[in-house]
């Protein structure tokens, strides 16, 4: 049974996307599931902390990518880590007709809306792998001998399934909803 879900949102400091991801994570940690998931910071990934690299080893991790760059994606790739699954916020933007907004420290009330729809999706897949008992999350190990400024990446390394609009799960890990149920 699983623990915990490391929750990885985008970090892009100039997009306000990047701000709706790491608003609904915090949501998540905070509100929806607190103490059931933790949000891996990167600079202190690509440093090398111990702590934020257990969490992506030992925990299966929904990345939250925020635009088609999948900065999220591609740095677990590039590190050897294949994510429990993927919110993806261009689709639930546009499932939900909503902006991003143009603020990046404090969010318009369309990108808050957004934000909480996020979370909710990241909530859900989260839940599901905490909840299922038969779902079997292997840990991973992170390659240390790839060099992150590789060029080149696969527009979809992970060949993601669709889950529902704005959710994927890798097609080589274990589904988490339970069989039968309406993901």
């Amino acid at each position: 049974m699983v623990e915990r879900v490391c929750i990885f949102p985008c970090g892009g400091i100039k997009k306000t996307e990047a701000t709706v991801a790491r608003i609904a994570a915090y949501m998540v940690n905070e509100d929806l599931l607190p103490r059931r998931t933790m949000i891996l910071c990167v600079p202190a990934y690509l440093r090398g902390v111990e702590e934020d690299l257990v969490m992506v080893e030992d925990y299966p991790t929904v990345v939250i990518d925020c635009h088609a760059e999948n900065c999220g994606t591609n740095l677990l790739y590039l590190s050897g880590i294949t994510p429990a699954a993927r919110v993806f916020i261009p689709d639930l933007a546009e499932q939900h007709g909503l902006a991003y907004g143009s603020q990046r420290r404090e969010l318009e009330p369309e990108a808050q809306q957004l934000a909480e729809i996020v979370a909710r999706e990241t909530a859900r897949a989260a839940l599901a792998m905490l909840e299922n008992p038969l779902y079997n999350f292997e840990k991973q190990r992170i390659k240390t001998d790839t060099c992150l400024a590789q060029r080149g990446l696969p527009a979809d390394p992970f060949d993601y399934v669709q889950l529902a609009p704005g959710l994927y799960r890798p097609s080589n890990m274990p589904d988490f909803f339970p069989e039968g149920s309406d993901a």
